[in-house]
């Protein structure tokens, strides 16, 4: 397999070409949808904090255990002397060490943490999905409502305590190949309740309930599955009160930002995102940890699934392709991010075992050794 000498996309990549050694991507680079590294500044968060401050609290932070999240409410108390509100919310597949980074520097920061917590029915559609995926003989998208819990816990949550602003800690440089290429698609930031995007989500859920299989016996069991997971969305989204109206019957339901009694920002369009500087800082401040050269996307044991399908499917893991855009934007060295890389393939069949463990589901051969 051949890798970019610029980047470390393989040639297994769909859709990408090499030319002396070097991807389509790095090559496009330029022409491709720019992530926007200009960034307001302290100055004008802080503007923006304060306008919008009305009680206890400055403002909320949702944090997960991660880099990111760990890393704004580090700044907003240490760097900038304001009090917000940690808000956690426990899908019930957190990773052990994510969880006790929360609690950990809550307690060293002095903030106050409130917990939210997964319905039955949340659980109940990662089961679906797997068994839905044994029947198939593929896996389907395992992580589908999780973004949607954590919006709807996070608004609800700020809104009854009084806190007027969110402050998020995503960026664009954690989107898949198709946010750079297609101008029209949203980024995971925004709304994304457009009809063109359920259309898409429709197909790709009727492809699953169709399945591979030309036996009707197996088609009846996938679609019966499928329809189980789409029930269980559905009663998720109810269940966690999402704050969509009738839309929270949707099971394509993709809660947005707009128009709710709390407003929503995100950090890094106000501080320059610094991932290595970030990591550095909070292991030596707060006693932040991670697995070596896993820090990215550590907090939830489902994403170790989501980069195994991305792994078998393009020939790197979904973690894998956004260091590929932090070496294209400067953020992070080739060599750096292979050694990354190889060290997730090191551990990801035994982080998807742990998952499977967990949920009790045997997914048979499915899940096979990927060689580093």
């Amino acid at each position: 397999m051949q890798l970019c000498k610029k980047c470390i996309v393989p040639d297994s990549f769909p859709g990408v070409t090499f030319e002396e050694g070097v991807c389509s991507y790095c090559r496009a680079h330029e022409a491709l949808r720019k992530i926007d590294r200009e960034v307001l500044g302290e100055e004008k968060l802080r503007e923006s904090i304060l306008s919008h401050r009305s009680g206890e609290f400055d403002c909320g932070v949702p944090i997960s255990g991660g880099k990111d999240s760990s890393y704004v409410l580090y700044h907003l108390v240490r760097r900038m002397g304001l009090r917000p509100l940690a808000l956690f919310f426990d899908n019930g597949f957190i990773n052990e060490l994510a969880g006790e980074n929360v609690r950990g520097i809550c307690d060293a920061l002095g903030v106050e943490l409130v917990i939210g917590n997964a319905t039955r029915h949340r659980r109940a559609l990662v089961r679906e999905a797997l068994l839905t995926s044994k029947h198939l003989g593929r896996f389907v998208r395992i992580c589908g409502n999780c973004e949607n819990n954590l919006r709807s816990f996070t608004i609800n949550e700020a809104a009854r305590r009084g806190v007027g602003l969110l402050i998020w800690g995503s960026t664009d440089f954690e989107e898949g190949a198709e946010f750079y290429i297609d101008p029209d698609l949203d980024s995971f930031r925004q709304y994304h309740g457009r009809s063109g995007y359920l259309v898409r989500r429709a197909r790709k859920a009727l492809a699953t309930l169709s399945g591979g299989s030309q036996n009707p016996a197996d088609q009846f069991r996938a679609a019966w599955h499928g329809i189980k997971c789409l029930y269980h969305g559905v009663r998720d989204n109810i269940a966690q009160d999402a704050p969509e109206g009738w839309r929270r019957l949707n099971p394509f339901l993709e809660v947005s930002f707009e128009g709710k009694p709390v407003e929503s920002i995100s950090f890094f369009d106000y501080i320059p995102y610094d991932p290595e500087a970030m990591i550095l800082t909070l292991k030596q401040e707060i006693a932040w940890r991670a697995p070596a050269d896993r820090e990215a996307r550590m907090d939830c044991m489902i994403h170790a699934l989501a980069n195994y399908q991305h792994l078998a499917q393009t020939g790197i893991t979904r973690d894998g392709f956004t260091l590929t855009v932090l070496v294209r934007n400067g953020l992070l060295g080739r060599e750096e991010a292979l050694r990354k890389e190889e060290a997730m393939k090191r551990e990801l069949i035994a982080e998807c075992r742990e998952l499977l463990d967990r949920t009790g589901i045997d997914v048979g051969d499915l899940l096979r050794e990927i060689p580093c």
